[in-house]
């Protein structure tokens, strides 16, 4: 099933307001890091996506840069600098957090053991499967 589909068929949560592309550009300068396809394609769309308990960070024009996307990218940035070449998406719990790189790949991050790990998903499929699992 693809996110449409998903999303389409669920009571998937989503931004009633969602940013334009000279936002995309202005948190590409923030966090230092070119957005991907379907991270773009993404917060253009959805704003953010939740269902169920899950739910992935995003971007709303009210919040701006302010906005749960950025921050949580700046923290992982600030204190795991390995993570500076990737956007935060999903903070798992227990320190784990799924991050995202400008191909749209899909890393999971350990924070007490510092360590990434690529799920071998892009950022679409990752959040189907993780909706499919709750």
């Amino acid at each position: 099933m693809d996110i449409k589909e998903f999303i389409t068929n669920n009571d998937v949560d989503q931004s009633k307001d969602t940013i334009n592309v000279s936002m995309i550009e202005q948190a590409e300068k923030a966090v230092g890091v070119h957005f991907g396809e379907e991270l773009t394609e993404y917060l253009l769309k959805y704003g953010y996506l939740g269902f169920e308990y899950v739910e992935f960070f995003g971007m709303n024009p009210r919040q701006g840069l302010k906005s749960d996307l950025i921050e949580q990218t700046l923290y992982m940035h600030k204190y795991f600098p390995a993570t500076s070449d990737l956007i935060a998406i999903e903070n798992q719990g227990e320190g784990d957090y799924y991050l995202v790189d400008s191909e749209d790949v899909v890393y999971e991050y350990d924070v007490s053991l510092k360590r990434e790990r690529k799920t071998g998903k892009k950022l679409f499929e990752h959040i189907v499967q993780r909706f499919e699992n709750v």
